[in-house]
């Protein structure tokens, strides 16, 4: 009851009661944060955890496979594409997923334009 009186004390200055509330909001911040940190950490743990055995295997396939160099060739100019063909296979995607969707309805390549890199 004691604590209760304490609490209620209503001849506190404006300045008092900014402090208590900044106080609070502090503490309650450090205290998110700290969660937040801990969750992070055990997510980083877990997350080693449970890939480790997945990069000894990948590290013992390497190291039993022979060491062969990959040699790019020099290319000079892009090969010449089908424009054409690039438009079939795009509008024959977008069909598919569409068509996966329920959606039968049509659609329409209003234009496109090709962009410079």
């Amino acid at each position: 009851m004691m604590m209760l009186a304490m609490m209620m004390d209503y001849n506190r200055t404006f300045a008092e009661n900014a402090k208590e509330a900044g106080i609070v909001t502090l503490l309650g911040m450090v205290a998110i944060f700290a969660v937040l940190a801990i969750l992070w950490g055990v997510i980083e743990i877990l997350h080693r955890a449970f890939n480790l055995p997945v990069k000894r295997k990948a590290k013992k396939a390497e190291a039993s496979a022979p060491l062969v160099e990959a040699v790019a060739p020099a290319v000079d100019e892009p090969a010449e594409t089908d424009d054409g063909a690039i438009v079939a296979a795009i509008t024959a995607a977008i069909t598919a997923a569409r068509a996966e969707e329920g959606n039968s309805t049509g659609f329409r390549v209003v234009s496109f334009r090709r962009t410079t890199r």
